[in-house]
This record gives C-alpha cells, structure tokens and sequence, in this order.
C-alpha cells in the first residue's frame, strides 16, 4: 500500500486560505481583484469544490467534549464526503490551479505561510484515503487522529466570543468584502478594525506583501514601534484624563516589551494594530485629524 502524498495544488481548504490571504493584499493595494474572482468562480454555489470546503469548515471549526463524539462526526463527514461528484470535482481543481497560474506567481503565492496547514492536510488526506482502499492505513490513520484530537479539545471561549462577535459586525457590510476579508482578519488580529487609518492600511500592507521577505517586514516594524512609542509618551505627557492614563502606560508597556527577533509574529503585529488603534481614538477624542 502506497502512502497518501499531500497535495497542496488539490487540497481545496488549503488553496482557498491562500486565496483569501490575496484577496486581503488586493484590498489593500486597490489592485485588479483577480483573487475574488477566482474566488467566486470556483468556491461559488453549487461547485464541488464549494460543497468539499464546506466539510473542511466543519471539521476544522466544530467541537466535542469526547473523542468517540468526534469519530461519529467525522465518520459522518465522509459520509457526506462520498456524495461529492469525483469526476466533477478533479477537473474543477484542474481549472482552479490552471486558472491561479495564470494570474499570480505560483512559487509567492504557495509560499504565504497557513497556521492551521497540519489540520487542512490531515483532512485531505483523510478525504483521499477514503477514496483510494489501496492507500497506506497509517496514513490514513494518523490523519484521523490529528482531526479527532482537533475537534475534541477544549475550545477556546474567549476566541470564539470574538469571532462571533466578528461575524455579527461584518454581516452589516457588503456580502463579498466580509467573506473575502473576514478569515484573514480574524486569523491574523482576532479583532474588528473599522475605518483603518494610513499607519494601520500601511501595516497590513506591509505585512501581507513581505510574506517572504522577513528582513524588510522586521526592519519596518521595528522602526514603526519606535515612532509609535514615542507618539504614545507625547500624549502620556500631556494627558489629563486618568483612565487613558492608564490605557497608555499598559500600552507603552507593552511595546517597549516587544522583541525583534528573526520573525515578526502575530500578536506582535496585533499589539502594533491595537497601538495605532489607541492612538485613533485619542485623537478622535481630541478633534485631530489621525
């Protein structure tokens, strides 16, 4: 029996957070929209592919308080897995991969880095290992696991509040913007930004563009933490109210604590947002122009 080889090109979960990511660095710019139109031509209604990142969803965003809980959810979504057209959905992951060659540069754009890429190929070998009765059993075994360790384990409350919290806000926007941008924003911040400003458009850009190039990112960064720092202690120095006092000393804080190592993570970044976010609103407070 021949082991299952993960396909990113085929693995469906794993190319539309790609394409997400894309979409987001599209905004951003005000460049051509060519990852939301891939977007909805392949993951619209009614595709297969759709129908297959649906069951991805569910297994990657539901939780049970047991393992045998988990086994009996995931055996179900085979199930519904095994009514899924194979031939209709090959050819559409051919058209898919077909179609973001032509549009992008295929090495960046498989390059952008995916937090939950172990849990996304576990379920697409398990998908294939469902398939295929002549796969490697421990493969498919081994896959298992991991989602039934996945879904079984004890979800994190305070995360998911903000995500739903996230949902409803973004439910009040315009339909496409909020699917295209709302799993990147919540991957990366697990918090709402309205309204962004010049410093949080210019972080985000940054962020996003030099995925590969961690050198640039880091010197950017460090250089926008130190003017971030010293406009948070002008206003410190100048403020009267004593619970935005507060606010800014913990921020200050905060920021002064931050390391530049050889990668910038994701909660630096998110501390960096929240800074300008602070900043913002004092200034709307004060009637400056931020």
């Amino acid at each position: 029996m021949k082991k299952i080889k993960h396909s990113k090109f085929k693995n469906v979960g794993f190319i539309f957070e790609l394409l997400t990511r894309q979409v987001t660095l599209e905004i951003i710019n005000g460049s051509e929209e060519k990852g939301k139109q891939i977007i909805k031509e392949f993951y619209g209604k009614g595709t297969e592919i759709s129908k297959e990142l649906r069951l991805f969803n569910l297994l990657i965003n539901e939780k049970y308080n047991s393992e045998a809980k988990a086994e009996k959810f995931i055996d179900a979504i085979l199930e519904a897995h095994s009514r899924i057209d194979y031939t209709k959905i090959q050819k559409e992951k051919y058209h898919l991969i077909k179609s973001i060659k032509e549009n992008f540069e295929i090495t960046n754009f498989l390059a952008s880095p995916v937090t939950n890429y172990k849990i996304l190929a576990s379920i697409h070998k398990l998908f294939e290992g469902k398939k295929n009765d002549v796969l490697h059993v421990k493969d498919v075994f081994d896959s298992k696991l991991t989602i039934v360790e996945h879904i079984s384990s004890k979800s994190k409350s305070a995360l998911k509040t903000k995500e739903n919290k996230l949902v409803e806000d973004y439910r009040k926007q315009e339909k496409d913007l909020r699917l295209l941008t709302y799993k990147i924003l919540v991957e990366t911040f697990n918090k709402k930004y309205t309204n962004l400003n010049e410093s949080q458009k210019g972080l985000l850009r940054e962020y996003i563009n030099n995925i590969t190039n961690t050198s640039n990112f880091n010197e950017y960064f460090e250089s926008e933490l130190i003017k971030t720092i010293t406009e948070l202690h002008s206003m410190y120095k100048g403020m009267k109210d004593k619970i935005t006092k507060i606010k800014l000393r913990e921020t200050i804080n905060v920021l002064k604590k931050q390391r530049i190592g050889k990668k910038i993570t994701d909660d630096q970044v998110s501390a960096l947002m929240m800074s300008y976010e602070l900043v913002k609103e004092i200034k709307n407070v004060n009637g400056t122009k931020s």
